[in-house]
């Protein structure tokens, strides 16, 4: 597992639409606080898990990169950009997916995103059969994950395909989305270890 840290459009007609006043806004961000966990008890989860001490770790450090950042924006100080896209290598059945999902619930409840939820994709869901169908695909599924983290399993599959495979292209999509849209979704690319080096 590594880490790298460095006006709205409203369909139907105006009357059908809840006026959107800053009470009201504060009254959802309230009931969003409400359903949030607190990060302890998100890893107090992460904890649970059988094993793992490496990952263990390296979440409790991002956690608190994390918090040292809040901390210093508060304060008024510089802050670092968080960058927090990640690789998961290992084994079928060693956690990716399982500690991916705790990250989710780790960084919405630190308010790094503003969901949390996780959208699991494998190539099929990313790679289309035509020109300029993989591009649209790609952007999909990133638009579903806005706000939470795009988990790619086998995502050594997107670059296997040779220059005329459609995967370049989806890695293009997903590197541009990946600084484009750094402040509210995370990509997870996942994998076997020796297909991922």
């Amino acid at each position: 597992m590594y880490f790298r840290f460095p006006s709205r459009l409203v369909r139907g007609s105006p009357q059908a639409q809840p006026l959107r006043t800053n009470q009201n806004r504060k009254k959802q961000q309230a009931a969003n606080d409400d359903n949030r966990s607190k990060p302890e008890s998100v890893l107090k989860e992460l904890n649970g898990l059988i094993g793992l001490s490496e990952v263990k770790s390296l979440v409790s450090e991002v956690s608190a990169y994390v918090q040292i950042q809040r901390r210093r924006e508060k304060a008024l100080l510089h802050t670092e950009h968080l960058v927090l896209h990640m690789i998961f290598k290992g084994n079928p059945g060693t956690g990716k997916t399982t500690v991916a999902r705790i990250m989710g619930k780790l960084l919405y409840s630190m308010e790094v995103l503003s969901q949390g939820q996780l959208i699991e994709v494998e190539r099929a869901d990313l790679v289309g059969e035509y020109i300029g169908h993989t591009a649209h695909k790609t952007r999909e599924q990133i638009k579903k994950a806005m706000g939470g983290i795009l988990f790619i399993d086998e995502a050594y599959s997107l670059a296997r395909g040779g220059t005329k495979d459609f995967g370049k292209e989806s890695i293009d999509v997903l590197v541009k989305a990946m600084e484009d849209y750094k402040q509210d979704f995370v990509l997870i690319l996942a994998g076997y270890k020796g297909e991922m080096e």
